[in-house]
């Protein structure tokens, strides 16, 4: 079982054997018996669903609220299915490979949409209604990665016999739970389920970079949807002497007024607008602008009167404006994190009149690393210890520490200090504007590296895949046939030419063997050639265009690379080579693979007719997502007439590392 209570399997357990485990578990709960061996949450949601009535035995399955019509239309008034795409592009890969269904839920559990093999759907509904329309919460359906998702808030995974209902246990499924970046409340729950007997051990990993990449898109949407309302309603934030803010009917700032006033502060205005009393205490009034897109705040006293700002505000805040405009227009630009960081600092210190600023990260052993900034000395190391146990800011002697949280995680924080007198009282809240600023930038690093990560565990998964498949073939059915070959041409020498009927059959017989163990050897050699295994990247090139009928100069470098590395390499060769002789017409081809320092570098390169594009072609797409998941890159050149050039440059070092 892994360390990890919410996944359900590690590498060192066969599934088979971690599926007889937690059928034992099942079978004494069910009897009246506790559980032992079982994971944490699997044992709480097996509390929940006996609770909520659940039969085990499967007598109720999960209920169907809506048919599959009213479904449909719930689906596309979703807020998720604008994200349909991406959750598409996330999971194709491993759901096509694994067999497994893209699953994507509402907040209550109700099934919205599904994609994936039609065998595979056709039997998930007939066996246990898990069709668009079905309930599949917990109190519905009993454990399962949707349900548990969802009530537990966190990603699941859950396997085989884990699931409540028995008639679910020759399951598997992984779930993310998807939240709103506006209101951070549950949006749905994006799922992979197949059948138990290909469960694949990325599926949750998988199922998570797509939920956050979903939610990043969603938040895209939002700074989108805010920067409109900001421009639209730009006027009315200075169209009066008192502070104004313009919020989301949510609650959410999206415009504070330039002064500064609620930093980032989430309100409760009342539905409709209307008086309210904002966090720090003071009185403000809330009147909806835009068609109630939006809530005008406006700040009055207790009489009603509008606030008077002091003469020195305005110029601070417009400097610390000017600074985070600066530092946003550096995130937008994709300037690296590390410099990011090194720029707050910078900007903080002047801004607070601090002597000292440093951004730190926390680590699991509770230290914290430096980032950018002067060293830590003590007050600064115990605001950031107080950071560290609280989660939140921290004054300690001289010094202010605000935190870093990036996915309702403390990740860091930002500290500053004065050498001789303590900072001014807003100082905190000041800080909030750069430490949310810092959020974003590693929030998309993380995301980033994430996804990159994942897509490379799915390329490899793949690959071995493929490698176990042509093992298999070659040492079972392809060996069969070459014994069945053997014997035929026995049995023809043993008849002689007797028996003539006999003999045509057996003929026949053996031709046919023939001809299937040449499509077989063919079917393996396409899978993943021998030759790449056993003569690395320049014995599967060859082995690549000794069939080819067309001259072909060869620049291979004979480097043994790593297997990952080499299966990506012949793969974009193979594809772009095989474009070049069946779609291209060439009558010459040239292939390099060339290590340049940190890189391999790759080229085909045709004289054929040209006019090929990555929007033409599933394959020459397909080798820029491969080339992407090894952290390279793919371009095409190719004018008609011009013939057809394919380059690509894979790093090594990422290669060696994964």
């Amino acid at each position: 079982m892994s360390s990890n209570p919410w996944i359900a399997l590690d590498s060192a357990t066969a599934p088979a054997v971690r599926a007889r485990e937690v059928r034992r578990e099942w079978e004494q709960f069910v009897s009246g018996s506790g559980v032992n061996g079982l994971r944490t949450p699997v044992a709480d949601s097996w509390r929940r669903s006996l609770d909520a009535g659940v039969d085990p035995s499967g007598g109720r399955m999960a209920p169907t609220a809506v048919d599959r019509a009213e479904a449909f239309d719930l689906w596309h008034a979703h807020p998720l299915a604008e994200a349909a795409p991406l959750i598409r592009h996330c999971l194709a890969g491993i759901a096509s490979e694994s067999d497994h269904l893209i699953v994507v839920s509402d907040a209550t559990g109700l099934l919205l949409q599904l994609e994936g093999d039609a065998r595979v759907r056709s039997q998930a509904a007939d066996s246990m209604n898990f069709t668009e329309g079905a309930v599949w919460s917990e109190s519905g359906a009993g454990t399962n990665a949707i349900g548990t998702a969802i009530a537990a808030d966190h990603s699941v995974q859950v396997f085989a016999a884990e699931h409540f209902v028995e008639v679910v246990q020759e399951w598997t499924c992984s779930a993310a739970p998807v939240h709103d970046p506006d209101t951070g409340e549950l949006l749905g729950v994006i799922d992979l389920t197949g059948l138990q007997k290909n469960v694949n051990p990325h599926s949750l990993a998988v199922a998570i970079t797509a939920a956050r990449a979903v939610e990043s898109h969603l938040a895209y949407r939002l700074q989108r949807r805010d920067e409109a309302l900001r421009a639209r309603h730009q006027w009315r934030m200075s169209a009066g002497a008192g502070r104004r803010a313009i919020v989301a009917p949510s609650g959410r700032l999206v415009a504070d007024d330039f002064r500064g006033w609620l930093r980032g502060a989430r309100l409760a205005p009342p539905p409709g607008g209307g008086e309210l009393i904002l966090p720090s205490g003071e009185h403000a009034s809330a009147e909806p602008v835009g068609h109630g897109q939006a809530l005008l705040v406006r700040e009055v006293d207790h009489a009603g009167a509008p606030r008077r700002p002091s003469p020195e505000e305005p110029h601070s805040l417009a400097e610390e404006h000017a600074a985070l405009r600066r530092l946003a227009t550096a995130v937008a630009r994709g300037v690296p994190p590390a410099d990011i960081f090194c720029a707050v600092a910078e900007e903080i210190s002047p801004l607070l009149r601090a002597d000292a600023a440093v951004v730190v990260r926390f680590e699991l052993d509770g230290t914290a690393t430096r980032l950018s900034g002067g060293d830590l000395d003590g007050d600064h190391a115990a605001a950031v210890a107080r950071v560290f146990h609280t989660a939140g800011p921290a004054r300690i002697g001289f010094a202010v520490a605000s935190p870093i949280v990036v996915d309702r995680r403390l990740w860091g924080a930002i500290v500053a200090s004065s050498r001789n007198e303590p900072l001014p009282p807003d100082t905190e809240q000041r800080m909030a504007n750069f430490t949310e600023l810092v959020e974003v930038v590693i929030a998309n690093a993380e995301s980033q590296a994430e996804l990159g990560a994942s897509r490379a565990r799915v390329v490899a998964a793949g690959d071995e895949a493929r490698r176990r498949i042509q093992r298999d073939l070659h040492d079972g059915a392809q060996a069969y046939l070459v014994n069945t070959v053997l014997t035929l041409k026995l049995a023809r020498e043993e008849l002689g030419g007797g028996a003539p009927s006999a003999v045509e059959l057996l003929d026949e017989a053996l031709a046919q063997a023939e001809r299937a163990k040449d499509e077989l050897r063919e079917l393996a050699h396409g899978i993943l050639p021998g030759a790449l295994t056993r003569g690395g990247l320049q014995g599967g090139v060859a082995s690549l265009v000794s069939r080819a009928d067309l001259p072909v100069q060869v620049e291979v470098t004979p480097e043994r690379l790593p297997a990952p590395l080499e299966a990506t390499a012949y793969f974009i060769l193979a594809e772009a080579f095989t474009n070049a002789v069946k779609h291209a017409r060439a009558q010459s081809a040239r292939i390099v693979a060339a290590v340049d320092g940190e890189k391999l570098r790759l080229e085909v390169r045709d004289d054929g007719v040209g006019g090929a594009s990555l929007n033409g072609s599933t394959g020459l797409l397909g080798l820029q997502d491969r080339a992407a998941a090894m952290g390279g890159e793919l371009h095409i050149e190719s004018r008609p007439g011009a013939g057809t050039a394919v380059t690509a440059a894979l790093p090594i070092a990422l290669s060696r590392a994964a």
